[in-house]
């Protein structure tokens, strides 16, 4: 008899991941340990070039009606699924990394004389900031989203977890604790929080959710 992984992903999937990925075996559970919701805001100041680390900060700012206003603004950011998303809407989008550490040399080398505005998350890292300041990038910053924490106890037995940010840990661990289950993890900024907590850590080879369920399907072959 073969084995059937539990695994638990801790945000619902779009039925476009599932479709891009062979779950074979893996008997995938879902649930949102995070949940965003988009922040009202003025824009009062935009500069020549915008820069987005996350798909939900593009999704606000289209939500409350800027696409038009923006879109003619070569854009930086974060991540491929976010350059796609900038993209279908109209946005050239410059340059981009997986990783905020990998974009921040990017822009202090080709648009340090460039003034950029910033499209945030509640939750966010220094790296960029502290990046601009240090080598003196002009930049603005509007937080465009809410993340929130969405603890909620899981009851099932698992083999495995599947994380896609920081937060979702945070969240997780609110609730539940970890002990055998094999963390999958979108990103090594993903895996950080988990360290001294498990070192049952397996990094997606890509920064992207079909990777990661990727990483957890082979994992289990």
């Amino acid at each position: 008899m073969s084995f059937s992984p539990t695994v638990l992903s801790t945000r619902k999937m779009k039925a476009s991941v599932l479709d891009a990925v062979a779950l074979g075996e893996v008997k995938l559970l879902e649930q949102d340990y995070i949940l965003t919701e988009h922040l009202v805001f003025d824009l009062d100041a935009v500069y020549d070039y915008v820069l987005f680390t996350s798909q939900n900060a593009v999704k606000s700012v289209i939500s409350q009606g800027y696409r038009d206003t923006l879109s003619n603004k070569p854009a930086l950011c974060v991540g491929i699924k976010t350059k796609e998303l900038l993209e279908e809407n109209g946005w050239e989008v410059v340059a981009w990394a997986h990783y905020a550490k990998e974009l921040a040399p990017i822009i202090i080398q080709d648009f340090k004389d460039k003034e950029i505005t910033f499209f945030s998350g509640s939750i966010r890292r220094d790296l960029l900031p502290d990046a601009f300041r240090a080598n003196g990038v002009v930049f603005n910053e509007f937080t465009v989203y809410q993340t929130v924490l969405n603890p909620i106890k899981n009851e099932q037995k698992i083999e495995g977890l599947c994380f896609y940010s920081p937060s979702a840990i945070e969240s997780y661990l609110q609730q539940n604790s970890i002990t055998t289950e094999v963390c999958f993890c979108i990103g090594e900024t993903t895996a950080e929080p988990l360290k001294g907590v498990t070192q049952n850590i397996v990094i997606a080879k890509q920064p992207t959710v079909e990777a990661t369920l990727q990483a957890c399907v082979d994992y289990y072959k």
